[in-house]
C-alpha cells in the first residue's frame, strides 16, 4: 500500500470512528485548519516540541502552559495506525500522555511518514518499545448499563486529526 492509499484509508477511519479530519501540505494550510480550531472558546495547551508544533499559531492570550486546565491540546502524534484511524501518543520525548486525555478537545497533528497500515506493522518498526502509549480512536464513548452512550466521559469529547 503507498503513503497516499495508507493517508486516505486512516482519515476514513479515523472519520468514521467521529474525529474531525484533514490533511495538510504546508505550515500555511496547518495555520488556516487552525485558524477554524481557534473559533473555539477556552484555553490552548501545545507543548511546542516539535516543528510541526511549533507551526501552530495560538494567540498569547489563549496559550495555556499546562494540560490540566487546558480546553484544547494540540501536539503532533508519535504514529498512526490506518486499519483503524488510531492515533499513537506516547510519553517519548517528554510528551505528556494526560495531555491527550483531558482536554475535550485532543488535535492530532500525525506525520504521514509514520501512519503504518496495521498495528502489527507499527510495533513491528518499533526498535525500541516507548515506555508508555496512548491509543486514540475518535471521541472517548461509553455506555452505562441502560445503554446510555456519554461522549467524552473517559477521554476527549472532541478529536481532530491532521495528517502532514
Amino acid at each position: 500500500m503507498n503513503e497516499n492509499s495508507l493517508v486516505t484509508l486512516f482519515l476514513e477511519k479515523a472519520a468514521e470512528a467521529g474525529a474531525t479530519t484533514a490533511t495538510v501540505n504546508s505550515a500555511q494550510e496547518l495555520q488556516r485548519i487552525f485558524s477554524e480550531v481557534l473559533l473555539e472558546h477556552g484555553s490552548v495547551y501545545c507543548p511546542g516540541m516539535t516543528d510541526k508544533e511549533k507551526a501552530v499559531p495560538i494567540p498569547a492570550d489563549r496559550r495555556q502552559p499546562a494540560y490540566e486546565s487546558a480546553s484544547i491540546t494540540i501536539e503532533e502524534s508519535f504514529s498512526g495506525v490506518a486499519e483503524t484511524g488510531t492515533v499513537i501518543c506516547s510519553s517519548a520525548s517528554g510528551k505528556f500522555l494526560q495531555a491527550s486525555l483531558l482536554p475535550e478537545h485532543h488535535v492530532a497533528i500525525v506525520p504521514r511518514e509514520k501512519i503504518f497500515p496495521t498495528f502489527s506493522e507499527f510495533f513491528a518498526s518499533l526498535a525500541e518499545m516507548p515506555t508508555n502509549i496512548t491509543l486514540i480512536t475518535g471521541p472517548s464513548r461509553t455506555a452505562d448499563i441502560e445503554k446510555t452512550l456519554i461522549i467524552g466521559m473517559h477521554g476527549p469529547k472532541k478529536v481532530t486529526v491532521i495528517v502532514w
